[in-house]
């Protein structure tokens, strides 16, 4: 998942070829998406709707299949980057599969000057590399699809944070050809072979490296096919989306990609200046928690720069087992000492029976290296913290009383823990109160 979203970037009135990026005008080498110019005899050709599929490589099964999941995916790409009905009715393609380049550059269908490790796009053709499985082949020709739509439509793309973020977004998808869903999160490994976004994000948590917003729309035009930072961009795509509040002004960002990419990001700040707090708290918690299985909905929290500091003596809450991450509604000051305490039950799985849960957890089933069905808090910092590397979050466990003291400015947030794709099996929850301590 190499190729760029966005990469035509102007500098000094000259257009520059990012890697795995877009280019500014079609070749001189065709225009007519459904035709190639040249090509051997001996190339597999695949055709569809918008997508003419040439290969040296796969079977007609195979073929076929990626040009359905091209088509399928179109009208869907409409409806989610919000072009009017009909736009692209008429809108074509021409694509390259590749298992020897070298073949391509010889029949004069791949240009001498491009070199590229997984994909390539222009506007009307974009190249892919065969790729180690259908699924991850398929991705990468929809992510190259997505950057020669967004040239067509847009004029540009924008920054790299911004491109490659919708690219994979509109590329990630659950099953294929003509019932093909994009937009998704996978909800297993197996799902997504050879995929390997989660894996690397996992790692960046161990090693305590998980990247700012800020240092995320920071990242250069060229990626130079660092796989890790389009798993981050794809994040940043999913966040602006989770949230209604962001969506329209992730939606007009498309439109104003002509803009230099300094200047794109810095009006993108400026748009969000008075919710940055919240947003990158917000980010903060889909990077510590996303994995397999993660529900959007579910996940969603709730969090506002009014919520007040917390001064009374007494707080009581509901944390709900079909959620994720659940705000109290307040703001705390270091140096607050809490006395809290959990009481309830919960069921954390219907089959074959319900399965009751108290605070403390089921200790006979563990999901993410804990009890299911465990209460879990976290103290999120509502001062926004534009460093490279964002400071691991600071969660705790509770079994019905416990004392903690806040040494941040947070808001603090509970949970029952379960896997992530299994929040719709569970019922009930726990009832908290929480209170200040001498």
């Amino acid at each position: 998942m190499k190729a760029q979203f966005a990469h035509v970037i102007v500098v000094a009135a000259a257009s520059i070829f990012a890697l795995f990026g877009l280019a500014a005008n079609r070749p001189a080498w065709g225009q007519d998406a459904a035709t190639p110019p040249t090509g051997r005899s001996d190339y597999q050709v695949a055709r569809g709707t918008h997508l003419t599929l040439q290969s040296d490589v796969g079977t007609d099964e195979s073929l076929k299949d990626l040009v359905e999941s091209f088509d399928a995916a179109v009208p869907q790409w409409e409806r989610m980057l919000k072009l009017p009905a009909g736009t692209l009715d008429h809108w074509k393609v021409r694509a390259y599969l590749m298992e020897q380049p070298d073949r391509f550059r010889a029949s004069g269908d791949l240009p001498q000057t491009l070199d590229f490790k997984h994909g390539y796009a222009m506007p009307g053709v974009v190249w892919v590399r065969l790729q180690p499985s259908q699924y991850y082949t398929r991705h990468l020709l929809l992510h190259e699809g997505v950057h020669a739509l967004a040239i067509d439509q847009f004029g540009s793309t924008g920054p790299s944070w911004y491109s490659e973020g919708v690219a994979e977004q509109l590329s990630v998808h659950r099953d294929q050809g003509r019932t093909i869903q994009l937009g998704t999160v996978p909800g297993s490994k197996s799902e997504v072979p050879y995929w390997g976004r989660f894996k690397l994000i996992e790692q960046a948590r161990n090693d305590a490296k998980i990247p700012s917003l800020a240092t995320v729309m920071e990242l250069p035009t060229d990626l130079r096919g660092d796989v890790e930072s389009y798993g981050w961009c794809w994040l940043v795509s999913l966040l602006f989306n989770q949230y209604p509040e962001y969506e329209s002004l992730w939606q007009q960002a498309a439109r104003d990609a002509n803009d230099l990419p300094e200047a794109f990001t810095q009006a993108m700040r400026r748009k969000l200046e008075s919710q940055w707090p919240i947003i990158n708290a917000r980010w903060r918690l889909l990077t510590e928690t996303v994995d397999y299985g993660f529900d959007l909905q579910r996940e969603q929290v709730d969090l506002s720069i009014r919520d007040p500091l917390f001064r009374q003596s007494e707080l009581n809450l509901n944390v709900s087992a079909d959620r994720g991450w659940q705000s109290t509604g307040v703001r705390f000051a270091p140096g607050t000492t809490l006395t809290i305490t959990a009481t309830g039950q919960c069921s954390v799985n219907q089959s074959p029976k319900p399965w009751i849960s108290e605070p403390a957890g089921i200790t006979i089933h563990y999901a993410k290296g804990r009890p299911l069905g465990q209460l879990i808090g976290c103290m999120l910092p509502n001062l926004a913290d534009d460093n490279q590397y964002a400071t691991p979050l600071k969660t705790f466990t509770l079994d019905q009383t416990q004392t903690i003291v806040i040494d941040q400015h947070c808001w603090l947030l509970f949970r029952v823990n379960d896997y992530l794709g299994d929040l719709g099996n569970n019922q009930g929850g726990y009832k908290l109160s929480i209170r200040t301590s001498p």
